[in-house]
């Protein structure tokens, strides 16, 4: 199971969606990306991450010059390295460059894949809408009672 980050435009209101501003909805997945560790530079850029694509191309600059100094062993090791951990964070700085562009989040889903977690989502909120129009009794209620026994206590009258 995987975890996704909701996020809308900003302005959208999640209590009067409308299909366009539905449609705009981004589900980014948290966690191991494939394609951002065969491919970080084109990966970046396919995201329109141009502040990501500059610091990845600064960090092969590095571990090249790196590599040129302390031997292509060492210099190799750490550009394996460092795109393994690029590809585990690139659902984070996907949503962090959507939020230096005002994205907002307004969930997070836990789901198997992309399709499972719109469904998910779009339930819920679906459900909060229905809730939202069901009006509840005002005042106190009182408190749910049983006639079994919970942690050595009872709930009888």
């Amino acid at each position: 199971m995987a975890v996704y980050y909701v996020m809308t435009e900003p302005g959208v209101s999640l209590t009067h969606l409308k299909e366009e501003d539905a449609r705009n909805i981004k589900f980014v997945k948290d966690g191991f990306s494939w394609w951002a560790m065969l491919f970080p530079l084109f990966w970046s850029l396919y995201n329109r991450m141009w502040l990501v694509f500059l610091g990845c191309l600064a960090a092969i600059v590095a571990l090249a010059f790196i590599a040129e100094v302390f031997g292509v062993t060492y210099g190799g090791f750490l550009a394996v390295m460092a795109t393994l951990f690029f590809a585990m964070e690139a659902g984070l700085l996907k949503s962090r460059s959507l939020r230096r562009k005002n994205w907002q989040t307004v969930g997070f889903i836990t789901a198997s894949n992309l399709d499972e977690a719109e469904i998910r989502f779009f339930d819920r909120i679906s459900k909060t809408k229905t809730k939202s129009e069901v009006r509840l009794p005002q005042g106190s209620v009182a408190p749910h009672t049983s006639d079994t026994d919970v942690v050595g206590m009872t709930l009888k009258r």
